[in-house]
């Protein structure tokens, strides 16, 4: 294998042709773009060369490779038509070309990408996860094997709030038998219930430094901004569409208004959730604070969205971190890694 070149590949998706894609999700689908351009921008303050390259499929890799000699890959794929898993696979053919790749690895992006297996590992870890269960294509839920209480209902492998909208919360049978009908029939995938934690929403952000998970100040989703009548849930309208809360997309107070001892434990939770999931370079930890003061870990997030208003970005800006200082970390980590290999 000739040389590889010092050049990094700023690899994206592009968006689905599928026909079974759920048109639900074009905002997220096309919002890549905004990361790719967050992440170009900083690449070219920094003077590294870089390219730009979008594929649909997993075959696609090779002739994208094939047409360049960057030495890193700087891996924005969220999805990849020809099913749910083919973009977790992406590192594995960087690896097999020689390249180089930043994020997660294959076995962090199958786990965390299932939130099932996700909510298994961390609890294995003796962290807290909402109970409940998983509802495959064609089936229905017994209610009594169900916690008790409000239920939030999800695609079980799906992120950027893809398929969570109002009715993904359920007070009674009926809402909750027809939230798993529509995960079943807009994503064709199972859902995931689970018991609906009430309290106050906390985002961790994690960054890798010189092989270190450095834990970025918590923030908090302000709910005190939603209408009075809008459930306290982050759906995919206030996620991706502008104007849904006037003013406001993922409106969040950053670093979150809680003590010093509450943002230590936050802190050392992101890191636990980490290590167990077996993150690299950057992820976003999204959990639940009851009442109580217990903390829930609803998802850990790899390979988080790197758009300019998105939680890490601005994560880093509160801990007086550049986003350039940033790119050539993820860069440089990834680098290491496939030297040490």
């Amino acid at each position: 294998m000739p040389p590889m070149s010092e050049g990094i590949l700023v690899l994206h998706n592009l968006p689905s042709q599928e026909a079974g894609f759920s048109t639900s999700c074009a905002a997220s689908d096309q919002g890549v773009m905004h990361a790719v351009q967050n992440v170009v921008d900083a690449l070219k303050r920094l003077g590294m060369p870089h390219r730009v390259a979008g594929v649909r499929r997993l075959e696609d890799l090779p002739f994208v490779f094939s047409s360049g000699d960057e030495s890193v890959v700087f891996n924005l794929v969220e999805r990849l038509d020809g099913g749910v898993h083919q973009s977790n696979q992406t590192p594995a053919v960087c690896r097999a070309f020689g390249r180089a790749c930043t994020g997660g690895s294959v076995e962090c992006l199958v786990l965390t990408l299932d939130k099932a297996l996700t909510k298994a590992r961390l609890a294995a870890h003796g962290l807290h996860v909402p109970p409940g269960l998983v509802v495959p294509v064609g089936f229905t839920t017994d209610v009594h094997l169900l916690p008790s209480g409000p239920l939030f209902i999800k695609p079980l492998c799906s992120d950027g709030s893809e398929g969570i909208g109002l009715e993904s919360l359920a007070n009674d049978r009926q809402s909750l038998l027809n939230a798993v009908a529509r995960i079943h029939r807009e994503f064709g995938q199972p859902a995931l219930v689970e018991k609906f934690i009430e309290g106050r929403e906390l985002n961790l952000a994690v960054f890798e430094r010189d092989g270190v998970p450095v834990p970025l100040p918590p923030a908090e989703i302000d709910f005190s901004l939603f209408p009075k009548e809008r459930p306290h849930i982050v759906d995919y309208a206030i996620k991706w569409n502008p104007g849904t809360i006037a003013g406001q997309v993922s409106p969040r107070r950053i670093p979150a208004p809680v003590d010093a001892a509450t943002a230590i434990r936050l802190q050392h939770l992101a890191q636990s959730a980490w290590t167990a999931c077996g993150c690299s370079d950057y992820a976003r930890i999204d959990t639940r604070m009851d009442a109580s003061g217990t903390v829930y870990i609803l998802e850990v997030n790899v390979n988080c969205d790197l758009s300019p208003l998105a939680g890490l970005p601005a994560a880093l800006a509160a801990a007086n971190l550049p986003f350039d200082l940033f790119v050539k970390q993820v860069v440089d980590n990834a680098r290491k890694r496939m030297s040490s290999q």
